[in-house]
C-alpha cells in the first residue's frame, strides 16, 4: 500500500540508509529496500506523533510539510487538499487566523469571515474557498499561509565532518527547524519516545535483514549509524549524536534486562 501522508525519506536519506545497510553487510533487493523505507517512515511518524494531540510539534510538522509541498516544482494538488483535511487543530487555527487577510490581499477575494469568527470557523471557510479555487491559487495561498517567511540553515552532518548543502526552512510561529539557536528547534518528543523510536527501528532492521541489529551506542555499526542518522534528520536535540548514543544505551540496557528475565523463567 502506498503512503500518501507522513514523513518521507528524500533521495539523500535513502542513500544514507543504503550506506548503513552496507556497513551492516546487509544487501536487499529493490522491493525489500522500498519496504524498509516505508517501515522507517512509519516509525518516524510514530515518533513525531508522540505527545497529546494538537501539540506545537505536531502543528509545526504539519505546516512545514504543507509549505514544502506548496514550494515543490510540481505541487501535488490532490495530496495538498487531503493534508488540509487532516491538519492538527493548532495548525488549522494558524491558517484560519491568517486566511481572511492573506486571501483578500493576494486575490482581492473575500472568503466571508468576520473579525468575530473563531479561528476554526475561519479555517472551515478557507477550506470552502480552496475547494473551488484552482490549484495554482491554492498553492500560492498556502505558500504564504503556512509560514512567516523562510531562512537558510546548515545541512545535515555527514561522515568525515562534512555537511550537506544549505537548505531553506520555513519560519513558523517564530520557529525555524534546524536553526542553530536551540530555542528554534521546536518542541521535541521526550526520552521515552526516543527509546521507542530506537526499538521501532530495530524491528524494522530485523524484519528487513532477518537478523537482529548489532548492539552498540556509536555509529560504527550499520544499525547504530541508522539511529544516529535518523536522530540528525529529525533534529531531536541540540546534540543529536549524544541523544542517539544515550537512547541506544537505554534501549540495549532494556534488551539485556529482558533477556535476563527470560533466562530466569527457564529455571
Amino acid at each position: 500500500m502506498s503512503r500518501t501522508a507522513g514523513y518521507r525519506l528524500d533521495a539523500e536519506q535513502r542513500a544514507r540508509l543504503r550506506d548503513c545497510l552496507s556497513k551492516g553487510q546487509v544487501q536487499l533487493p529493490s522491493n525489500q529496500f522500498d519496504r524498509l523505507v516505508g517501515d522507517i517512515e512509519t516509525s518516524i511518524d510514530y515518533f513525531l506523533a508522540a505527545g497529546p494531540e494538537g501539540t506545537s510539534r505536531a502543528a509545526h510538522d504539519a505546516l512545514r510539510s504543507l509549505w514544502k509541498l506548496a514550494h515543490d516544482d510540481d505541487p501535488p494538488i490532490g495530496l495538498i487538499r487531503a493534508r488540509l483535511q487532516r491538519l492538527p487543530p493548532k495548525a488549522a487555527e494558524y491558517i484560519g487566523r491568517r486566511a481572511p487577510t492573506v486571501i483578500s490581499r493576494l486575490f482581492r477575494e473575500n472568503i466571508g469571515t468576520g473579525i468575530s469568527d473563531l479561528p476554526e470557523h475561519a479555517f472551515d471557510r478557507f477550506l470552502d474557498w480552496g475547494a473551488t479555487a484552482n490549484g495554482r491559487k491554492l498553492v500560492t495561498a498556502l505558500q504564504v499561509l503556512t509560514a512567516d517567511g523562510a531562512s537558510i540553515v546548515a545541512g545535515r552532518s555527514r561522515a568525515g565532518g562534512k555537511r550537506s548543502r544549505l537548505k531553506m526552512e520555513p519560519m513558523i510561529a517564530g520557529t525555524v527547524r534546524g536553526g542553530s539557536d536551540p530555542k528554534n528547534q521546536g518542541g521535541r518528543p521526550g526520552e521515552s519516545a526516543r527509546r521507542d523510536l530506537v526499538m521501532h527501528l530495530a524491528l524494522d532492521w530485523l524484519c528487513a535483514s532477518g537478523s537482529p541489529p548489532e548492539p552498540g551506542r556509536s555509529d560504527n555499526s550499520g544499525f547504530g549509524d541508522l539511529v544516529h542518522s535518523t536522530f540528525q534528520w529529525l533534529d531531536v536535540s541540540a546534540d543529536p549524536s549524544e541523544a542517539a548514543a544515550y537512547a541506544l544505551r537505554r534501549y540495549w540496557s532494556a534488551v539485556r534486562k529482558g533477556a535476563d528475565g527470560r533466562r530466569g523463567e527457564n529455571f
